[in-house]
Formats: structure tokens, C-alpha cells, sequence
């Protein structure tokens, strides 16, 4: 049985399942799932995008994992990042020119 009512949360676009590991060891062993082996990053966990091999390894895995459901958001609908610049303004202009006839009076 799913861990969700799919028509009320159809619209929620992509889903993930974040995969944590449970025991607290420093290099937890690989989850071998759908024929490929699944490796724990630095932090203790990875994700899937598949809900059959999210609910495989729930129930070979039981009490080595935690799933957990989270909505993932397409890049595209997250949004568009403005990045702005400024010119160079005349005062800092000048004061770096004064500052450049200062070191080469100095020396």
C-alpha cells in the first residue's frame, strides 16, 4: 500500500524517497536494490526516484534504513536567479587612481 493518497497528491509534481541509515556507523555498507548497489554519501543517505525500489528497500531493510517521501520540485519550477552587476562608479574610480599615484610617488 502506498504512503500516500494519489488523488489528492497528484498535483505535487516529482517525488523523491531520501534514503538515511540508521545505524550510526561511520561507513555504512551499500543497499543492493533493483540489481544496482546504492552507496550512503558522507552524510548517511541518498535518494531515489523510484517508488517500487523505495518500497523494496523498505521492507528488505527494515530496521538498517529509513525512507522517507519528499516532493521534488523540477529545476525549471524553482524559480529564476537575477544576477545583477554594477558598473564601476566614478568615485571609487577615482579614489583608486589616487591611490595608485600615491604608491608610486612613495617609492
Amino acid at each position: 500500500m502506498p504512503d500516500y493518497n494519489p488523488d489528492k497528491e497528484r498535483w505535487r509534481g516529482n517525488k523523491r524517497w531520501v534514503v538515511h541509515n540508521v545505524k550510526r556507523t561511520r561507513d555504512p555498507d551499500p543497499i543492493v536494490a533493483a540489481d544496482k548497489v546504492m552507496k550512503f554519501n558522507k552524510e548517511g543517505r541518498f535518494t531515489v526516484s523510484d517508488e517500487k525500489v523505495a518500497q523494496e528497500i523498505r521492507e528488505e531493510y527494515p530496521r538498517d534504513v529509513s525512507v522517507t517521501r519528499v516532493n521534488y520540485s523540477h529545476p525549471s519550477d524553482r524559480g529564476h536567479t537575477y544576477f545583477f552587476t554594477v558598473p564601476e562608479l566614478p568615485w571609487k574610480r577615482n579614489n583608486a587612481d589616487k591611490d595608485r599615484k600615491q604608491d608610486v610617488q612613495d617609492v
